[in-house]
């Protein structure tokens, strides 16, 4: 950027720098608004970015990325549900007057929204030719400070590349980490740094601000996203084996979903911070493992813990891995920072 570009701008009430790039043979534009104060935005939810489940691996993807980065992330997977119980909608984001109700009544100083890419899943191959399950980018996103409505910073795609079975078979990639990484940090963006691990075919972030211990009594929803009822609670046992095996002291799923019923919280998760609290003081828990799973012999999944008082994340995984193998390496590693 030249000085007399600057020049230019200097005057300006809101500005965007950008940061372009090439991605996947298309074009990734990270731009992020000079006038906000990166540092009054922490604590954010992630509202999903559709329902189907592709779309909610991919909002996965996204809660790691950001714990990565050092964000603190809430669970609000029931946004639009939370915010039509108060009369108000996420669209009222955009209006000023309406942003600091929707931040309090979330918990949160900002909020993540994203435009899915229309196209399906498909499959991509690795370099010796194994299969992953493939989502395409989101079309943009964007983080919205919750006070003032403002956009703090927003990544888009500017060209839609031709679909390729050698691109990296996730939404985020190092790539995309690595320059928003660099665009907060030329801002002054400042924080601890974070926990994260990856391997080929799997990644996870760790809340550096609320960390698990061993022995926390922690319970299991069945996932999201799979064939049936049996296919999701199939998934949460899976996981919950791994936790019980990481040092966590799990509840039994079964247990779990009779106290859901008689208190007439949903199975699909409670979300809702009253629903979590009255949870976790119920049956002693003081988180609750939710996640995202679809796909046949290749699989998609993401996994979260989320604390039951407070709504936020202690830590986020997603991989390609139909066995949960590399996650189970991974989420061990939580307790050895």
């Amino acid at each position: 950027m030249n000085a007399g570009f600057k020049s230019r701008i200097r005057g300006a009430a809101l500005v965007f720098t950008a940061l372009a790039l090439s991605a996947c043979g298309g074009s990734l534009q990270i731009t992020r608004n000079p006038s906000a104060a990166l540092a009054s935005v922490r604590k954010v939810a992630v509202v999903p970015f559709g329902a189907a489940p592709a779309q909610g691996r991919i909002t996965g993807e996204w809660e790691t990325l950001l714990l990565s980065l050092g964000y603190r992330v809430v669970e609000r997977g029931s946004v639009e549900a939370l915010l039509k119980e108060q009369g108000l909608s996420i669209n009222g984001i955009v209006n000023p007057s309406e942003a600091p109700k929707i931040g309090e009544l979330l918990g949160v100083e900002g909020l993540v929204l994203g435009r899915p890419n229309p196209r399906e899943p498909y499959y991509s191959y690795t370099m010796t030719g194994a299969a992953k399950m493939s989502e395409p980018a989101p079309v943009s996103v964007r983080l919205l400070d919750a006070a003032t409505a403002r956009v703090v910073w927003s990544v888009s795609n500017e060209k839609d590349a031709a679909l390729s079975v050698a691109r990296e078979g996730r939404a985020v990639n190092v790539q995309l980490r690595r320059s928003l990484e660099g665009t907060l940090r030329d801002g002054g963006w400042k924080s601890v740094k974070p926990a994260y691990e990856e391997s080929s075919g799997a990644a996870i972030a760790f809340n550096t601000a609320l960390r698990a211990e061993k022995g926390m009594r922690v319970g299991a929803y069945a996932f999201s996203g799979g064939n049936d009822n049996s296919d999701g609670g199939a998934w949460a046992d899976k996981a919950a084996g791994i936790l019980l095996k990481a040092g966590y002291d799990v509840v039994d799923r079964q247990q779990l979903e009779k106290i859901l019923l008689e208190q007439k919280i949903s199975l699909n998760g409670a979300t809702r911070a009253q629903d979590m609290a009255q949870l976790g003081k119920i049956a002693g828990l003081r988180a609750v493992l939710m996640g995202t799973a679809y796909g046949g012999q290749v699989c998609a999944y993401h996994v979260k813990l989320v604390d039951v008082e407070t709504g936020e994340l202690y830590w986020s995984a997603y991989g390609e891995d139909c066995r949960l193998d590399q996650f189970s390496n991974l989420v061990e590693t939580g307790f050895s920072k």
